[in-house]
């Protein structure tokens, strides 16, 4: 470890995740930092729609703590995932931890690279 290295001098932020409604929100010192979104599509099945974490909280994790505590909560309640948010589907395909809640009867892949803000989606 070098010592003049610029993050031993900063304090650790604060992030805290709260649930709203349908959504997981992660908060830090400057309000939103980032956001799960998942919505009702039966009484069995829940989609995520869209995660964004903003760019400057990228690669610390964030993301996946969000998808978790959906995938978390579905399991409590018995409900399946639909993930339609780019980043969703492709931690879904990467992770076979997640193959309890995934409900990937349909073909073909669910990302909607059109989600508002969806982690790696891009747009024309």
């Amino acid at each position: 470890m070098r010592e003049n290295d610029d993050r031993l001098d900063k304090p650790q932020e604060e992030i805290i995740a709260e649930k709203q409604g349908n959504s997981y929100i992660l908060t830090g010192v400057g309000g939103t930092i980032g956001e799960i979104h998942f919505r009702m599509i039966d009484v069995d099945t829940w989609v995520i729609d869209r995660t964004y974490v903003q760019a400057e909280y990228r690669g610390q994790g964030l993301a996946k703590q969000l998808l978790d505590l959906v995938v978390d909560e579905a399991r409590e309640r018995g409900r399946r995932i639909i993930p339609s948010c780019s980043y969703a589907l492709e931690q879904f395909k990467q992770d076979a931890a997640y193959a309890d809640v995934w409900d990937n009867k349909a073909a073909g892949d669910y990302a909607d690279p059109y989600s508002s803000h969806s982690i790696g989606a891009t747009r024309p």
